[in-house]
C-alpha cells in the first residue's frame, strides 16, 4: 500500500528550497523544516558563550567565510571590489555572494554597484556599524580564549 502526501503525511512532495519548508501539492500545507545552517548557528549559540554565561558570540560574524571578509575589509580600510575579495580569499563566486548577502542584511557592510566605462563594478565596504560589531565580537572572544595559556 503506497502512501501519498497529504495531511499528517510524513512523505513530502516538492521541495521550496526558498522558504525552506515541505510542501504537499495536494493541500498547499507546509510544515517548517529547520535547514543545516540554521542548526548550526543555533548550536553555535548555544556553546560559544563567555565566561558568566555572556551572550554567544554573533553568529553573523562567527562563520567562517564571513569572518574571512570582515577581517580582509577591515585590514584594506577601504572598499574592495568583488573580484579582489574572491580572489584574495580564494572563494567562489556563489559563497562570496551568499556570505555577502548575509552581511549586508545584517547591516555590517554596504554593497554599491557602480560602473567603470562599460563594465559594472560591485564595490564592498564595511559599515560603521560593522566596525563595532566586529570589534565586540573581537572583545567577546577575547573574554572566553585563555590568550595568556596561548603564549
Amino acid at each position: 500500500m503506497a502512501m501519498g502526501a497529504g495531511p499528517g503525511s510524513s512523505v513530502p512532495d516538492q521541495r521550496d528550497p526558498s522558504a525552506r519548508t515541505w510542501m504537499s501539492p495536494e493541500d498547499g500545507v507546509a510544515a517548517e523544516t529547520p535547514g543545516r545552517e540554521a542548526e548550526g548557528v543555533a548550536r553555535q549559540a548555544k556553546t560559544a558563550t563567555g565566561p558568566g554565561g555572556r551572550a554567544p558570540l554573533s553568529p553573523l560574524i562567527h562563520g567562517r567565510v564571513r569572518l574571512l571578509i570582515l577581517s580582509f575589509l577591515l585590514r584594506g580600510g577601504r572598499s574592495q571590489s568583488f573580484p579582489t575579495i574572491r580572489k584574495s580569499l580564494g572563494l567562489t563566486d556563489g559563497t562570496l555572494s551568499v556570505n555577502l548577502s548575509k552581511l549586508e542584511e545584517g547591516g555590517l557592510i554596504s554593497i554599491t554597484k557602480t560602473f567603470e566605462g562599460k563594465r559594472p563594478v560591485t564595490l564592498v565596504r564595511m559599515t560603521a556599524r560593522g566596525k563595532r560589531e566586529y570589534a565586540r565580537y573581537l572583545e567577546d572572544l577575547r573574554d572566553i580564549l585563555p590568550v595568556d595559556a596561548i603564549e
